[in-house]
């Protein structure tokens, strides 16, 4: 397994746009990430990149995108132009984890004000192969990584389950997340640090 750590490059070539848009992502250097690739190149064979796009653009919509469709339905997928809104909240975390150039695990979140604390808001987290423990592994990570941030929660909006059947409300309890509100589509889910 070969590890690397990939700023910007997604293994192919950028198409520069006129609409690209610079990202600020302060989190790319954390050694935290790179703590988190090496665990995860125990689980996957092939080339592992982790990837902090510095820019916006149709291409890394693209993959953003295709992350979507493999985990929400369409109705839960965001536009270019939400994402590119999105993009511009504080202390923004956003990256794919690649095999072979191929998305795996695409997670982004941001800060939010919350009840008067630092809460960290997971937007979109996704990851392809469910059922091997990979996203255990992110989420314990993200939990590792926005302690070391000050941030007093992690917040989320999830379903009890996905179109597929998979229990996300559980999947989110067994980590420590608690039930703040539900409806009949939604629930908001948090997890004090």
């Amino acid at each position: 397994m070969e590890l690397r750590w990939v700023h910007d490059s997604f293994g192919g070539e950028k198409e520069a746009l006129s609409e690209a848009k610079q990202i600020l992502q302060p989190e790319k250097d954390n050694p935290l990430w790179r703590q988190l690739l090496r665990e995860l190149a125990k689980m996957f064979k092939g080339e592992l990149d982790i990837v902090f796009p510095t820019e916006w653009n149709r291409h890394y919509f693209s993959l953003f995108h295709s992350m979507e469709e493999s985990g929400f339905r369409r109705a839960l997928q965001y536009s270019f132009e939400e994402l590119t809104k999105n993009l511009e909240n504080p202390e923004l975390v956003f990256w794919f984890i690649t095999v072979d150039g191929e998305p795996q695990i695409l997670l982004f979140g941001y800060s939010i004000p919350d009840e008067q604390t630092k809460s960290f808001y997971l937007d979109t987290f996704a990851v392809r192969r469910r059922g091997e423990g990979i996203g255990n592994i992110v989420i314990e990570f993200l939990i590792r990584w926005a302690q070391t941030k000050q941030f007093q929660a992690i917040v989320l909006d999830t379903e009890l389950k996905d179109e597929k059947g998979f229990p996300l409300q559980q999947f989110y309890a067994k980590h420590g997340f608690e039930t703040v509100s539900t409806s009949e589509k939604d629930v908001i889910m948090k997890r004090k640090l």
